[in-house]
């Protein structure tokens, strides 16, 4: 999982660094990534569906090679001088044929572990995440210090490939042969006042991330040099993936939507402080800061989940809320790409901390909707291998 997702923390850098390349403009970088992320909001809920219906083995390596093909074309038209609306058309398609990896490994665990290891567990799947938020951006760095901006997204191609073939190829994920394969039934409700919650505050979650891929590269090319901008954006992984761990670590009495408010409010506190950074240096410690703070509240987030999804939806009900992050990173991207080209980067990295903010107050106004009703009462999917 840890591989074939790693395009995700490459592929949006890549993204806006080639086509500041070849164009010269963060305004279509944006637009660009905004389309890129759209494609994999939209698709999302259809893409994590397809797996409950039809299995892991037969959805996720067509999806790979869609996106490694899309990949080929986005990257020529880039260097052809494409216009704006081919790179947004060619963005999304790269978009929605994204694997479904993080869902479909979520989906795996209850088969995995005992239940008393769930919470230990999605706290694993975060840190691997938040490993590729910091081995993403610095393989970017490395890319560009050898090769050029079109390389990174050759490599996020190929690692997706490998990646998904290594993780279809497991006993687990063959035993994934899809729970509503006759399609018949009632289709199970995910819309619930607690999912709700979930999905508006990780989609401003995910406008913070998405204004910072466009505005802490443009920072980087103001202050130094344009690689500095991956190292800048690994560290806020490190610092996520020292939260993570921690939190993971820990053992927690209060329940996880008390906590999903509180972690939510230091989130929006860190970011707030982004728009004071006058160097790199500093830009780089409060980044740190952000990021421990992002990995316990996205870690949290996966945890209600099991509590607020029906059991026989958690590959969709995982993908809906990473859909809601993506459709968020899209549209700060987009306005983010703006902001950067006309106002200035210091005006972007107070935007994130207004829309932080906004996550913050919408997860206190809803925290009643984060308990379930009977908590711990659903029972667990099983695997249905042969």
């Amino acid at each position: 999982m840890f591989l074939g997702r790693l395009p995700n923390g490459m592929l949006p850098l890549g993204i806006v660094l080639l086509i500041d390349e070849r164009l010269g403009s963060y305004a279509i970088s944006g637009a660009a990534l905004a389309a890129f992320m759209v494609g994999t909001t939209v698709s999302a809920p259809i893409r994590g569906r397809a797996v409950d219906r039809w299995g892991q083995f037969r959805v996720l390596l067509p999806l790979s090679l869609t996106q490694m093909t899309a990949l080929c074309a986005f990257t020529i038209a880039v260097l052809a001088g494409g216009s704006a609306l081919t790179l947004m058309l060619l963005g999304a398609v790269v978009g929605a044929s994204g694997s479904t990896l993080g869902g479909s490994m979520r989906a795996l665990w209850p088969a995995l572990v005992h239940q008393d290891q769930l919470p230990t567990a999605y706290s694993l799947q975060a840190f691997l995440e938040d490993l590729i938020s910091l081995a993403g951006p610095l393989v970017v760095a490395i890319v560009l210090v050898l090769a050029s901006p079109s390389s990174v997204l050759a490599v996020a191609g190929i690692a997706s490939f490998i990646g998904t073939a290594m993780f279809i190829a497991t006993p687990a994920s063959r035993a994934a042969v899809g729970r509503a394969r006759a399609g018949r039934g009632r289709r199970p409700s995910l819309n619930t006042s607690g999912m709700r919650t979930l999905g508006t505050t990780l989609l401003c979650g995910g406008v913070v991330t998405g204004i910072l891929t466009v505005a802490v590269p443009a920072f980087a090319k103001q202050e130094g040099p344009s690689w500095a901008g991956g190292v800048l954006l690994a560290v806020m992984g490190a610092g996520s993936v020292v939260g993570g761990a921690s939190y993971g670590a820990a053992v927690w009495r209060s329940s996880a939507g008390r906590r999903y408010v509180w972690l939510t409010g230091a989130f929006a506190s860190a970011v707030a402080l982004l728009a004071a950074a006058h160097s790199m240096a500093l830009l780089g410690v409060l980044l740190a800061l952000v990021g421990l703070t992002y990995a316990p509240r996205v870690s949290t987030a996966y945890l209600l989940l099991d509590e607020l999804a029906p059991c026989d939806a958690l590959t969709q009900g995982y993908t809906w809320l990473v859909s809601a992050t993506a459709g968020g990173r899209a549209v700060g991207a987009a306005v983010g790409g703006l902001v950067v080209q006309h106002l200035g980067v210091h005006w972007t990295l107070a935007l994130a901390g207004v829309s932080a903010g906004t996550a913050a107050i919408l997860a206190t106004a809803g925290r009643r909707t984060l308990t379930p009703l009977v908590p711990g009462a659903r029972s667990l999917p099983q695997s249905q291998g042969p």
